[in-house]
């Protein structure tokens, strides 16, 4: 079993105290054990953060050469390739079909994404301005802001540990990453990687825990920004400790989004996009899109199509190559997920597919049958809430306008599609709905260059990805400097009359 250990300050720094258990989904037995840190390590950590920020040479250096290094710490990954699949899939029960592309291929083709958005920090924007006599010069340049506190969630832990600290640190800041304390091996990888990379010691720290050591991070005096991926409630409260220390945020935050399907969709591509992106990652995807709204007229020739293809989903153990859908995270996960499906189905929702134990899966694995709920009112609570596993909604709405009306009927606003054969009508009813990313006939598309990643009411404050996921991580310094001497040309007299 192994035993997992901080990383503070450059140096891997043993755990003597409590310790939590993580365990694989697929089988419930415990693999490995991290940290469960108190304030006294997350104190040493940003410490260590501040004195690499402040005295350091990582905010000094050019975005070029800070660039550069995120280049080699995506290089120094993927030599560990296959050993991360092995890995991610072990820890967060994510597909052998899905893992090497969204858990080990995608984070390391966004940190070279992100290295190549440094020319955006490199130069400062310019404006000269005229006076009379005199003339002058503006520049805005963006910089670090300086320690950021991070924190990844359990469902794409290298992934979301890269979408924070390479924006972060090709900034000039420096970080301290909690991760969900479920899911340690891919950012205990990145930060081995960022060590062999040349990350200079302190720039990059890496603390385990779980709400005390979160609690302790976010509340910190030494912490100028908190950046958090997960669920609404706690998102919340990381915020709130923001407030008290008038800190900025960055929250990725719930989803419960809509794909609406068009009367003249093409019902294939509908169904199995929809199915996707409900499915994958057993449904553990804040962008998932779970509500499915049909056309009332052609509701019975889309619930044969659903029943059929969601039908021959397979689920099972993660390491199976067979499988489609592996389990939830956890225990807890698996009950909380069940226990929404319960209360749908008794509040009036129909089990289209699935909605009963899974069969045919090991004992002690955290599986949910993959499910699809039909006839459930919009106040049902498998309709408003996120429910955080492989479970699909469908509603049927009568006409357009009322479709757009279903679709925004929620307090959330991360992501949304619309399937659609117009692809100009598509496009303008796209524009309707509720959600910061917006898909027209696809899914789970997403361009870390140059779209940013916003969410919109209880889905997130702020952005990522895209120059605005960037820029989060800087402030602006606006610098004049007078390009002439006269002292004739300026207003100084109107503070002393007998300087004239």
């Amino acid at each position: 079993m192994r035993r997992f250990a901080n990383f503070i300050d450059g140096e891997w720094v043993e755990h003597a105290g409590a310790t939590l258990p993580v365990d694989d989904p697929s089988t419930g037995e415990q693999i490995a054990e991290v940290p469960d840190s108190d304030t006294t390590v997350v104190d040493r950590a940003v410490a260590a953060a501040r004195r690499a920020f402040d005295t350091g040479s990582w905010r000094r250096m050019s975005a070029a050469d800070r660039a550069d290094r995120l280049r080699a710490l995506a290089r120094v990954l993927e030599t560990r390739f296959d050993g991360l699949v092995d890995d991610l899939v072990a820890d967060s029960g994510s597909t052998a079909r899905f893992a090497p592309m969204m858990q080990v291929g995608a984070p390391l083709a966004h940190l070279r994404d992100f290295a190549d958005m440094a020319p955006l920090l490199a130069a400062p924007a310019a404006y000269p301005v005229q006076t009379t006599p005199g003339f002058g010069q503006w520049e805005l340049h963006r910089e670090p802001i300086g320690v950021v506190g991070a924190f990844s969630p359990y469902n794409f832990p290298l992934f979301m540990a890269v979408w924070k600290v390479a924006p972060a640190l090709l900034a000039g800041n420096t970080v301290v990453l909690k991760p969900s304390p479920l899911t340690p091996y891919g950012p205990d990888a990145l930060a081995r990687a960022a060590a062999e990379a040349g990350i200079p010691p302190g720039v990059l720290n890496l603390v385990h825990g779980d709400r005390v050591a979160g609690e302790a991070l976010a509340e910190h005096p030494g912490v100028d920004l908190l950046t958090f991926t997960g669920s609404s409630a706690v998102g919340s409260l990381v915020m709130g400790a923001a407030a008290r220390g008038l800190k900025d945020v960055v929250l990725e935050l719930g989803g419960k989004s809509p794909g609406l399907v068009l009367p003249d969709a093409d019902p294939e591509l509908a169904v199995r996009g929809m199915l996707f992106s409900s499915l994958m990652h057993a449904g553990q995807a804040c962008v998932a899109l779970t509500r499915m709204l049909v056309p009332a007229s052609q509701r019975d020739d889309y619930l044969d199509l659903l029943a059929e293809r969601a039908g021959a989903v397979s689920l099972g153990p993660a390491a199976d190559l067979a499988t489609d859908v592996g389990p939830v995270i956890s225990e807890a996960a698996r009950q909380r997920v069940e226990k929404l499906v319960s209360a749908g189905l008794e509040a009036g929702g129909r089990a289209l597919v699935g909605g009963t134990p899974p069969v045919g899966v090991p004992e002690g694995g955290h599986y949910v049958t993959p499910t699809v709920i039909v006839d459930a009112a919009p106040d049902n609570p498998v309709v408003r809430e996120e429910v955080f596993g492989p479970v699909l909604v469908v509603q049927t709405y009568d006409d357009v306008e009322h479709g757009i009306r279903l679709a925004n009927d929620t307090p959330y606003g991360l992501a949304a599609g619309v399937w659609g054969g117009d692809l100009q009508r598509a496009r303008q009813v796209a524009l309707r709905l509720r959600g910061g990313l917006t898909w027209v006939n696809d899914a789970a598309q997403a361009d870390v260059a140059r779209t940013p990643f916003v969410g919109r009411g209880r889905s997130g404050v702020g952005g990522e990805l895209g120059p605005e996921g960037l820029f989060a991580y800087t402030v602006t310094r606006s610098l004049y400097t007078a390009l002439d001497a006269d002292v004739g040309a300026r207003p100084y007299g109107v503070v002393g009359s007998e300087w004239e």
